[in-house]
């Protein structure tokens, strides 16, 4: 007799509801919430590190190899939001994260009436433009840190504005609830211009890499992406010990790539781009966030891979001991690895889908089921619908 439980320190939607119902809440989410339409990184962050230290490969040589894993990385993660190549995967992904923001929306309204406060933090280490294009169809209160009509422009200060809503009749106001994304490595909308990041709202600069490294491809060969780098080593070498090798393909590739406003997925990610203050500036806002007093966060989809935004939540955990973090572990795998960088520190709380023997509780056993996105959303209606409806939400 097998039965589902929630792990570790067992959270069912009431004891969340009561944390929810008096915190400042926080999200953290990952690229584990695209899927299945976008992929993860996989070892493409790995493969960029250990590329800079590869002492045996020339300079032509690493620039290609490099070229080609930033190609991959165009392809499977900011290409999809300009071409929608599988519109049944992309709606399910979307359709996630509207139910996110209505759910997330309706208990904020909610939650103790007007005593607390209605914003509400996304971090995003995501790129694409999923929660943008949710947020817009859900007509929710949204803020992504621009502001200007003809060009809108990016500023910190944008965010954590208070929007109230007057009655019509008898002139009474009300906080309405407000999502503030913050994307801590940047997005496929974001472009620079005149020293300033804009909003690139129809990704026309993704659209004019495509088109470059379409006709580049006809024209220069790329080493195949490979997860083992000592495979796209051997296959540059011998492209460019080729005597008709052009180096000029990758050079325009590079250079038109490094134009984009991310954080490419390497340790050194912050000597890599010319908007290092925007970066840094969203890191010190998430950290500030997690050292107020009574703050909920919950991490979505995150794998902490980065060690930035790792060693800043660990600070946090340890000086701030009304902190409580909520981990949603997508597997096994992923509540092994979070134990191990969270260990048993008391205000972490690791949720995994788990099943164990009703005879013997100490005796652990896996599921094929994934604690995914639609699941977590599923566990968060319950506590919607714990908390009561205010007066002033009925119409």
């Amino acid at each position: 007799m097998y039965e589902q439980l929630l792990i570790i320190c067992a959270m069912d939607a009431n004891d969340l509801k009561n944390f929810i119902q008096s915190a400042n809440i926080n999200f953290l989410i990952g690229s584990g919430l695209s899927m299945p339409y976008l992929t993860t990184l996989g070892d493409i962050e790995k493969n960029l590190e250990s590329l800079s230290t590869r002492v045996d490969l020339s300079p032509k040589e690493r620039d290609l190899i490099k070229a080609s894993i930033f190609r991959e990385y165009f392809k499977k993660v900011m290409l999809p939001n300009l071409d929608i190549s599988d519109r049944g995967k992309y709606g399910v992904v979307l359709n996630n994260y509207k139910d996110f923001i209505c759910v997330w929306n309706s208990i904020m309204h909610n939650r103790c009436g007007n005593l607390r406060s209605k914003q509400l933090n996304v971090f995003s280490t995501n790129i694409d433009m999923f929660f943008e294009r949710a947020a817009d169809s859900s007509g929710v209160e949204f803020v992504d840190g621009f502001q200007g009509s003809v060009t809108q422009i990016f500023s910190e200060t944008n965010f954590q504005k208070i929007v109230m809503r007057n009655s019509l009749h008898f002139h009474n106001v009300t906080e309405l609830p407000v999502f503030n994304l913050l994307k801590i490595h940047g997005s496929v909308n974001w472009r620079v211009e005149k020293g300033m990041v804009v909003n690139d709202s129809k990704l026309e600069q993704v659209a004019t890499i495509a088109t470059l490294l379409d006709d580049l491809e006809l024209m220069y060969s790329f080493v195949t992406y490979d997860d083992l780098l000592d495979n796209m080593a051997n296959e540059a070498k011998e492209i460019v010990a080729d005597v008709d090798y052009d180096h000029k393909g990758v050079e325009d590739f590079i250079e038109k790539y490094n134009e984009l406003v991310i954080v490419n997925p390497t340790k050194k990610k912050f000597s890599e781009t010319v908007i290092d203050d925007h970066f840094y500036e969203l890191m010190r806002m998430y950290s500030n966030a997690l050292e107020r007093e009574n703050t909920l966060l919950f991490v979505m989809g995150f794998s902490f891979a980065d060690e930035h935004i790792l060693n800043i939540t660990q600070r946090a955990l340890k000086t701030n001991p009304t902190l409580l973090v909520v981990i949603y572990a997508y597997d096994e795998v992923a509540y092994s690895s979070y134990k191990k960088m969270f260990g048993e520190i008391p205000n972490v709380r690791i949720l995994s889908n788990i099943l164990y023997a009703a005879d013997d509780k100490s005796k652990v056993h896996p599921i094929t089921g994934k604690y995914d996105f639609k699941t977590i959303i599923e566990q968060h209606k319950e506590i919607r619908n714990l908390i009561p409806l205010t007066f002033d939400h009925v119409k």
